[in-house]
């Protein structure tokens, strides 16, 4: 179970969307005032905000706010899209906390709050004021706060008042030279794009005139930008297969689905461009494989299957041929862990899995990259077999493969593709042979 999903860059790379440098300390105490305002918030459902239990966690809260504003003059708060900024930089969370910061940001749109701001210390007495609102519906909410319980050095901001601010970001970016870009048009331009670009790198490979890998990077740098914001619109591409050119469209395919899923677990732009530049190229060592092997159609002999397995190692070979960097060192850090089973299944006496106990510590690019490489392979047709639907291959991801898997990632993938496969078919129909 991974314990944080930060992964630490270097010097300018360290930026988050608004602009704002990464800041070690203040992302600590912002992640602390993310999780009190979840507790008390859900804690005030059950009690008076006057109640004992408050004590200690109003406390801890108007501690780490004050501390804040001595350090930087200010906190604003505010919500964009599914997460939570603080003076500009994104609040990053770990997996096991996701629910919880999606229902916190659930109760501040009910009551149309988007954020908040603070320009002096808070007391305790205005916190339990603020914790207040969420006790029931109090109607139309003023940014001073509900009558009798009135806010002072906090000051709230309109739900709706954010929401025009990132309208107007969004037109800002969309239009250039009066002309509005079409983004759904443009991400499919740059989908072709890769294509032809791994197309033609495993062309020039079997030549025996390799291009750079790095040479894809502007390519991939786009689909960050542009799925970063909207990112399930652009899940359908995936869905793109030439079984012809099976390793070609796989590539492409796991790349962007690393994307959505870094995304959705909040990475940085600069940290999806890695884990993307990592899945493009993770699987190139298999475009030497014989085609006796590749487009084999019964099961592969041991002798077979080495060279199946020799086929990461070209992989490596490949991404080592650029040099050694650290964006390069993660890819092959990622290409080298992807393949290993996460854990050991643990099963019951019925010869169900009832837990999984992890074998190591995996890269996170590895843990990601091995959900959304198998998830792309199971969905696309093979020699051997035919593709398996989205809800057929996320069951046997959950059931016969599962130690595979980090199994809190592979949650929050089920959650990314809108699927729960756990109940999609009858407890007869779970046991689905791989072929």
């Amino acid at each position: 179970m991974p314990e944080n999903l930060k992964i630490t860059g270097e010097g300018a790379e360290r930026v988050d969307e608004f602009g704002r440098g990464f800041n070690e300390k203040l992302q600590h105490m912002a992640k602390q005032v993310v999780a009190s305002l979840y507790m008390l918030v859900r804690s005030v459902k059950l009690y008076e905000p006057e109640n004992s239990i408050f004590a200690k966690p109003i406390e801890l809260l108007r501690e780490t706010i004050n501390q804040i504003i001595a350090k930087e003059g200010q906190l604003a708060l505010q919500i964009v899209k599914e997460t939570f900024y603080i003076n500009n930089m994104l609040v990053k969370v770990d997996v096991q906390s996701l629910d919880n910061v999606r229902e916190l940001i659930r109760e501040f749109r009910d009551r149309k709050i988007g954020g908040f701001n603070l320009t002096r210390p808070i007391t305790a007495e205005e916190l339990r004021n603020f914790v207040f609102i969420f006790a029931k519906d109090h109607g139309e909410i003023p940014e001073d706060g509900v009558a009798g319980r009135k806010l002072f050095a906090l000051r709230l901001v309109r739900w709706s008042e954010i929401q025009e601010k990132l309208k107007d970001i969004d037109k800002d970016v969309d239009e250039s030279d009066g002309q509005k870009v079409d983004r759904k048009k443009y991400a499919l331009t740059v989908y072709a794009r890769l294509i032809f670009f791994v197309r033609k790198f495993l062309e020039d490979r079997a030549a025996g005139k390799p291009t750079l890998s790095y040479k894809a990077t502007r390519l991939v740098q786009d689909m960050v930008d542009i799925c970063y914001e909207q990112r399930t619109h652009f899940l359908g591409m995936t869905t793109f297969r030439e079984e012809s050119e099976y390793l070609v469209y796989h590539s492409v395919n796991v790349c962007l689905l690393s994307i959505v899923f870094g995304a959705e677990l909040g990475l940085t732009k600069p940290q999806l461009r890695d884990l993307a530049m990592a899945a493009l190229f993770h699987d190139v060592g298999k475009a030497d494989l014989p085609a006796e092997i590749a487009e084999k159609r019964g099961a592969l002999t041991p002798s077979e299957r080495q060279q199946v397995d020799r086929s990461q190692l070209a992989s490596i070979k490949t991404i080592l041929a650029e040099g050694l960097s650290r964006a390069s060192i993660m890819k092959l850090i990622a290409t080298f862990e992807y393949a290993q089973d996460f854990g050991t299944a643990v099963k019951d006496a019925r010869g169900a899995i009832t837990m999984i106990l992890p074998k190591g510590s995996q890269s996170l690019f590895a843990r990601t990259l091995a959900i959304c490489c198998t998830y792309d392979a199971l969905t696309s047709k093979r020699p051997y077999r035919d593709s398996y639907g989205p809800d057929v291959a996320l069951l046997l991801m959950w059931t016969e493969m599962r130690q595979k898997f980090d199994p809190e990632l592979l949650k929050v993938f089920m959650k990314v593709m809108a699927i729960q496969p756990i109940k999609l078919l009858p407890k007869y129909q779970q046991t689905i042979a791989l072929g």
